[in-house]
C-alpha cells in the first residue's frame, strides 16, 4: 500500500491512516524537538483540547476530535500557526523525516 504524504512542517509530516484500534492513547506531547536549535513542532495551546495522541510499535497517531481544524506551530516553518493546520476529522500517522547514511544506515533527521 502506498503511504501518501498530505501534510508537512519541515522534518515533520503527516500520512493519513486509520489509527490501529489497539492503540494506547498518550499525553499530548510536542510532535518533534529539534535536537540542534531547540524549536517544537507542536498543537498551538489553544487547540491542545480538540487533538488525540495514541501510540503503537514506537508509531505515534494522532486524531483531531473536534468540528473544526487544529493548528501546528514551530518557531522557524510557521511561527504564527497559519499554514500548518490539520483539518477537522484528520487521523494519521505523524512521521518523522530520515536521511540515509551510509555507514549508520536510516537515521531520523536532525535539526
Amino acid at each position: 500500500m502506498k503511504r501518501v504524504l498530505e501534510a508537512r512542517q519541515g522534518d515533520v509530516g503527516f500520512v493519513r491512516s486509520p489509527i490501529p484500534a489497539d492503540a494506547k492513547r498518550i499525553p499530548l506531547r510536542p510532535f518533534a524537538l529539534g535536537e540542534v536549535t531547540g524549536h517544537a513542532h507542536k498543537v498551538v495551546v489553544a487547540d491542545e483540547e480538540k487533538i488525540e495522541m495514541y501510540e503503537k510499535d514506537g508509531l505515534t497517531y494522532v486524531r483531531v476530535s473536534c468540528d473544526s481544524g487544529v493548528h501546528i506551530q514551530h518557531e522557524d516553518h510557521d511561527p504564527d500557526a497559519t499554514v500548518s493546520v490539520l483539518p477537522a476529522g484528520w487521523e494519521g500517522e505523524v512521521v518523522i523525516a530520515a536521511e540515509y547514511d551510509e555507514e549508520e544506515g536510516f537515521r531520523s533527521v536532525m535539526d
